[in-house]
Order: C-alpha cells, then sequence, then structure tokens
C-alpha cells in the first residue's frame, strides 16, 4: 500500500509540472521589435477585417499553418473579429516562450490588454510569434490569458 502512495505521489507530481507550457520573459529581456511587429500585426488584421479587405498580408511573414487555418474562414473570422467592434486601447502586457520550443524553434507569446468597443468581456490579444524572422503563428482574442493554444 505504501509502494502504491508513493508511486501516485510521483506520477501526480510529474504530471503536475509536465503541464507548465510557457516560462514568463523578463521585461528587460522582452525583444521590443516582437513586440512592436505583433502590435502592428493586430492593428492591420482588425483595419483588414473592418475593411472587409480579405487579402494576404504583404507587410507580415505569416507560418503557412495560420495562412491556411486564417484564409481558408477569414470572411467568417473577420465576422467574430468584427462583434467585439474596433479596439478602444492596446498596451503591451506581457511575453512569454513556449517551453518545449526553447532549444530548437523558439515561439514567444505576446499578450496586450485590450478594451474593445462592444466587448467588456474580452481582456487580451494574444499574438504567437517564432524568434526566427517575426514569424506570425497565431492570434486570439480571449477573456484570460491563454496558456495553451487553441485548437480552432
Amino acid at each position: 500500500m505504501k509502494k502504491i502512495i508513493i508511486l501516485l505521489a510521483l506520477t501526480s507530481s510529474l504530471f503536475a509540472l509536465s503541464q507548465k507550457n510557457y516560462t514568463k520573459i523578463s521585461s528587460s529581456k522582452t525583444s521590443t521589435e516582437r513586440v512592436g511587429v505583433s502590435e502592428n500585426f493586430i492593428k492591420e488584421y482588425y483595419k483588414k477585417c473592418e475593411n472587409k479587405d480579405y487579402s494576404q498580408f504583404s507587410n507580415f511573414i505569416l507560418d503557412k499553418r495560420l495562412e491556411r487555418k486564417l484564409f481558408g474562414e477569414y470572411e467568417k473570422k473577420c465576422e467574430e473579429v468584427n462583434l467585439s467592434g474596433k479596439i478602444i486601447s492596446m498596451k503591451f502586457n506581457s511575453a512569454y516562450i513556449k517551453d518545449y520550443t526553447k532549444n530548437s524553434d523558439p515561439i514567444e507569446l505576446i499578450i496586450f490588454d485590450a478594451d474593445f468597443e462592444n466587448s467588456k468581456d474580452l481582456k487580451y490579444i494574444n499574438v504567437w510569434i517564432y524568434r526566427d524572422q517575426n514569424v506570425i503563428n497565431g492570434i486570439l482574442i480571449s477573456k484570460e490569458k491563454p496558456f495553451v493554444k487553441p485548437k480552432n
């Protein structure tokens, strides 16, 4: 019985530690370039949706998976974005690095606090961006900070 309890404790502690997907990047080590690219991407994304411009992004490098996902349903995604209304204010909140990518092709999660014209529930705009060449990997508008990337 004692062995089962010890085994259970070890397994649960390993499971708990494996759930940590991101490590916060200190303010002094946050890349202002990636924050700027992320902020500009968000502004252009919202502007394109507002103007019903479903063309490719010419000023940003998008991950091929994001391109397929985004442009497959761009009009629908823009309708969802437009429901929240215009961004009233946007301010950098924090940056995180995806742990399992640290030693290969690092992905950072850049989080902005945001106030929206038509939604009081949504609080954050999140952008995933590769460190190499600032390739945009994803964007999400959310109520909470996302520490697991959504599947949709």
